[in-house]
C-alpha cells in the first residue's frame, strides 16, 4: 500500500510542474511591434518596443511572465535608443539599419524558471521629418 502512495505522489508532483519547467519548453520571448522586417523607427521621433512572451500557465491559459534584466549580448542599437527591463526606447539619432541579439535574463512564467532567453532584433530607423 505504501508504494502506490508513493507513485500516487510522484504523478502529482510531475503534473503540477508548470508548462516549460526550467527548460524554456513552449515559451518565447518576442517583441510584437516587430513586423517581418524589424522595429520601426525615425530619426529624431521617440519610438519604445515592449517585450511580450508567450505564457501558458499547467492548464494552457495564458499567464504572467518577467524578468530581472535584458541586456544587448551581440550587436547594437541605434544611437540614443536604450534597453531597460527589456522594453526598447528612446529617440534615435541616425538612419540606418541595426542588428542586436537581446539576452532576456532571471524569466519565470506561470511562477515558474525559464531559462535564459535570447531574442534577436533589427531596427531600422529612417530619417526623420
Amino acid at each position: 500500500m505504501k508504494r502506490l502512495v508513493m507513485v500516487v505522489a510522484v504523478i502529482v508532483l510531475v503534473a503540477g510542474c508548470p508548462k516549460g519547467g526550467t527548460s524554456g519548453g513552449g515559451f518565447r520571448v518576442f517583441y510584437p511591434d516587430a513586423n517581418s522586417t524589424g522595429l520601426r523607427a525615425k530619426v529624431g521621433a521617440r519610438m519604445q518596443a515592449r517585450p511580450a512572451a508567450d505564457c501558458k500557465n499547467t492548464e494552457g491559459v495564458d499567464a504572467r511572465w518577467a524578468n530581472t534584466g535584458a541586456r544587448v549580448a551581440v550587436g547594437e542599437l541605434p544611437g540614443g535608443l536604450v534597453i531597460e527591463d527589456g522594453a526598447i526606447a528612446g529617440v534615435p539619432k541616425a538612419a540606418g539599419t541595426f542588428h542586436a541579439s537581446v539576452v532576456f535574463t532571471g524569466i519565470t512564467c506561470a511562477a515558474a524558471p525559464i531559462a535564459d532567453q535570447t531574442v534577436d532584433v533589427t531596427i531600422i530607423v529612417s530619417a526623420g521629418k
